[in-house]
């Protein structure tokens, strides 16, 4: 067998700056370019930029400032950039080619055979357009000592390629690629450092963070807004699942609970003590997950985000006498996770052999066990497993040493005699 693709780009590109004392800054920028990925009368995009920025320190009315402000500047700007990475000449029909596996023998040769129908193809579909609106503020005070910078943007996507609209069963195809969707992702960032010496000891402490929530903003594709795909207002990473309230103690629990035969813990869709026991949210007397959609959801609700929020970083760094000493963290202040076919988490193919870590084996629901976290060995099978709920929802936002670094450089008289500028061990 053998395949091959080839698809080109052409663009064009323009900049202007200009800059009045070091104290305005003005810039425009423009790409025309054009993609064969898309059809030949759509191939092409505009995508301009503008950007502005003001150094408040370098006024005139700022000079009794100077000792101790070094930097003050407000920047804002609004830039359109365009992508292409899509599914390669989707605007073309194509069918599948198999030469193997036929069934047909002609002349002691394998017929090749078309073993699809020709896909269905929109001709109107070009790039996606990524729409970016920033302001900002720098500053260095103390001689930098002190310096930094917030921003905080908004960044709209429009026209995100995706299956269009929802087709009959009859039809025999999926929807064609169109710029069906749109999305808008706002965030900000806060960078803080300081740097200092006292005597022959130099440190420097850095410090980031940031955060951003994205949201569906149009999405054509599902109109009636199943859970099962993205839709219109969704939040990008949320989770929806149940809320559940521990265990179950006895039967007389589960008597009195809603039912909950929709929501299977055994082969017979039998609820037994030790099964999770989730929350009657719409108070129906009955767990279930309705028509699964935005309007009609049952007792699911939104319980998590998979995305990272709150991402930071920690750089410390000290010198002294030519020794010197770095450390690098990083982690995520909000992350969620829903474990739903991980054996190290629900224990080796779910049932206690000998084999299985301690962990688990003390953690099971039992009746000597009734405060276990887990629920009993049965009690969580594929479908109980793949159904999130806040029981076992994990919380995974971590801080990390990313690198620790120690070392020694060379006095320069030293390194000098051997024609060397720098040497350091670490």
């Amino acid at each position: 067998g053998e395949a091959r693709s080839h698809w080109a780009t052409m663009g064009f590109y323009t900049r202007l700056n200009w800059n009045y004392n070091n104290i305005y800054f003005l810039e425009f920028s423009g790409r025309y370019d054009g993609s064969s990925r898309f059809p030949k009368d759509s191939r092409f995009g505009f995508f301009p930029s503008v950007s502005a920025g003001w150094n408040i320190a370098q006024e005139g009315f700022m000079e009794g400032t100077s000792e101790w402000l070094g930097m003050l500047k407000l920047r804002g700007s609004y830039g359109m950039i365009g992508n292409q990475n899509i599914v390669e000449y989707a605007f073309i029909p194509s069918m599948t080619i198999n030469n193997k596996y036929s069934g047909w023998l002609v002349d002691k040769n394998l017929v090749t055979a078309v073993t699809s129908l020709p896909s269905l193809v929109s001709s109107s579909f070009t790039w996606e357009k990524v729409g970016t609106a920033n302001v900002g503020i720098d500053f260095s005070l103390f001689k930098n000592r002190l310096s930094g910078l917030f921003e905080w943007y908004q960044k709209d996507t429009k026209g995100m390629l995706a299956p269009g609209m929802q087709l009959p069963a009859v039809v025999g195809a999926s929807a064609p690629y169109q710029n069906t969707a749109d999305m808008r992702t706002r965030g900000w960032e806060l960078n803080v450092n300081w740097r200092d010496q006292i005597g022959k000891w130099g440190y420097r402490v850095g410090f980031n963070l940031s955060d951003s929530k994205s949201e569906i903003t149009k999405y054509d594709s599902n109109e009636s807004k199943l859970l099962s795909s993205f839709y219109e207002g969704q939040q990008l990473g949320e989770i929806w699942g149940y809320v559940t309230e521990g265990l179950f103690k006895d039967q007389a629990d589960i008597d009195s609970h809603a039912d909950q035969t929709l929501i299977q813990s055994s082969s017979k869709r039998i609820t037994y003590p030790g099964d999770v026991k989730i929350k009657d949210l719409n108070g129906d007397h009955v767990i279930d997950y309705g028509n699964n959609t935005v309007d009609d959801h049952g007792d699911k609700t939104v319980i998590g985000n998979a995305l990272p929020r709150y991402a930071y970083s920690i750089n410390l760094s000290g010198d002294w006498n030519n020794f010197f000493l770095s450390a690098f963290f990083q982690g995520a202040g909000k992350q969620d996770w829903y474990p739903s076919s991980e054996c190290i988490f629900w224990g080796q193919y779910n049932r206690p052999y000998n084999n299985m870590p301690t962990w688990h084996q003390g953690n099971y629901w039992t009746e000597d066990n009734t405060d276990a976290y887990l629920p009993r060995y049965a009690g969580y099978n594929a479908s109980l497993k793949s159904t999130p709920q806040t029981r076992y929802l994990q919380n995974v936002a971590y801080i990390r040493l990313k690198n620790l670094q120690f070392g020694y450089t060379l006095p320069q008289p030293i390194v000098s005699k051997a024609k060397l500028q720098n040497v350091r061990v670490y």
